[in-house]
């Protein structure tokens, strides 16, 4: 019987969670890491066969490079390593050697990003040492040393090679730090971390989003728009299809990032004490209260698996401008992008530009993944426009304020209908027929929305006119904490008292 690489691809992804409880309650780091790894490169076998050598190649040429280059500029080399094997690998083809499989994409695209990463700490534990050398014993020393203590790493190059091939989120993410991995590799205190309470609910709502994927595969396809037959359909149904497409395209990533949670939770994976208020992707934000979390008895301190929550779904879903779902898909790339790009680059004015290209880039090199990118920044700026000019003359206390955000709501939900597909047919030939097919509605209805935004600033007083806020447009932004972390310290503080 012929299986799918989607149904292999899922089978994997629910092979893992099981497989996380044979590590959860484990106190010896090296079979932890040889085990996890073993498991990691037969999934990337399975999935990639023999494309797995690309990863192969990416990996030991980092660690050459980790192992060669002074921490002072191995960062630089690192990105330019496997930036540059990145488009190699989508570009095969151009030297006479097929394209890699497609689901090995996504292994490659999350082993850039982790090597990219693990250069980038390791220069930030070179640089706060030197720092730390440098300084008198002050406030600001004592800080460093915690820093060091919790965040710093050194890692061998067969730690490297682990880290890159751990089974947790080599498919599908969610990406986390080598710091994080680090810890649990030491981690002694697994059993008192109960990761079935916060796998519940996640469960459960992957289950729902496989159920609508299946259900929803049956109307539409992401194929249907590259046949010239879709487009002899009415215009009405051209303009359901994005709807249908990208609620398709959602509940894949939706259920995918699900599972890779639930993964992450059964074998303890990013669970942190509350207390230090972890973030998505980042870890541990409060180190003091971290220190003082563990000097606690194991059994006494209340975890937290904010560190690989990676979507949080009815933020993305209720958000009413295009600049806040960014905030909240895929948080853990988001926080790659801005400490690895965004807060890198010193000149502010060609930081978003520079995220929003590699953020692009790293998606893929169709046009499809830009132009759909791209159109990200019209659709805010046409937000701000309409928040400084109309939504900011209604009273606070009016009902058109929440008739203004409705509308708002359904902008966004429609723009990013449109967006997505750039990044579903992604090549500029099909996107640019389809968005034609119908009349570039989104660019259309943006440009409209942006100039009555300009007209109604203009006409406001002198005195009262507010500049357009344009500076942030979502990108390279540090994901927040979710709503529950901050009930969860909510009701522990309740408890306290």
């Amino acid at each position: 019987m012929y299986l799918s690489d989607e149904v292999i691809y899922v089978c994997l992804l629910l092979v893992s969670i099981p497989i996380g409880f044979l590590f959860k309650n484990s106190r010896h780091a090296n079979f932890k890491a040889y085990s996890s790894t073993l498991i990691g490169f037969i999934f990337a076998l399975i999935v990639c066969r023999w494309d797995v050598l690309h990863s192969l190649v990416t990996t030991s040429v980092t660690c050459l490079i980790l192992a060669g280059v002074t921490a002072r500029y191995v960062h630089i080399a690192t990105f330019v390593w496997c930036f540059s094997y990145l488009l190699y690998f989508r570009t095969t083809d151009l030297f006479s050697i097929r394209l890699p499989v497609a689901h090995s994409n996504a292994i490659q695209l999350m082993l850039t990003l982790k090597l990219v990463g693990i250069a980038f700490e390791w220069h930030d534990s070179y640089t706060r040492l030197k720092a730390i050398r440098a300084q008198p014993k002050t406030d600001e020393s004592e800080k460093l040393h915690l820093q060091d203590m919790y965040l710093s790493v050194k890692p061998s190059t067969i730690r490297v090679f682990q880290y890159a091939y751990c089974y947790i989120g080599l498919l599908t993410g969610p990406y986390y730090r080598y710091r994080t991995y680090h810890d649990w590799l030491e981690m002694k205190h697994g059993v008192h971390i109960h990761g079935l309470t916060f796998m519940r609910k996640r469960a459960i709502f992957g289950s729902i989003y496989i159920l609508a994927y299946l259900l929803l595969s049956a109307l539409v396809s992401f194929n249907d728009a590259l046949d010239d037959k879709f487009y002899t359909n009415p215009l009405w149904y051209r303009l359901l299809y994005m709807p249908l497409v990208f609620t398709l395209f959602r509940c894949r990533f939706y259920s995918a990032w699900l599972l890779a949670e639930c993964m992450c939770m059964s074998a303890g994976f990013g669970a942190y004490p509350l207390a230090s208020k972890p973030k998505p992707g980042q870890g541990p934000t409060d180190l003091v209260a971290l220190k003082h979390a563990y000097e606690q008895a194991p059994n006494t301190i209340a975890y937290d698996f904010e560190t690989i929550h990676n979507i949080d779904e009815w933020k993305c879903e209720s958000a009413f401008t295009v600049k806040e779902v960014l905030r909240y898909w895929n948080m853990s790339v988001q926080y790659w992008m801005a400490t690895c790009v965004y807060k890198r680059i010193k000149w502010r004015h060609i930081a978003h530009p520079t995220t929003m290209f590699v953020s692009a880039y790293w998606h893929g090199i169709h046009l499809g993944y830009y132009m759909g990118m791209v159109s990200t920044t019209p659709s805010i700026l046409a937000e701000n426009a309409m928040e400084a000019g109309v939504r900011r003359r209604i009273p606070a206390n009016s009902r058109l304020i929440r008739v203004y955000d409705m509308c708002s709501w359904f902008f966004r939900t429609r723009m990013f209908d449109y967006m997505s597909i750039g990044f579903i047919l992604k090549h500029f030939y099909y996107t640019w027929k389809y968005w034609k097919s119908v009349y570039f509605i989104g660019h259309t209805v943006t440009l409209i929305l942006y100039l009555i935004g300009l007209i109604a600033i203009q006409i406001r007083p002198r005195g009262k006119r507010k500049e357009i806020v344009n500076k942030d447009l979502g990108v390279g932004v540090q994901p927040k904490a979710s709503e529950e972390q901050y009930q969860r310290l909510e009701n522990k503080h309740k408890k306290e008292l």
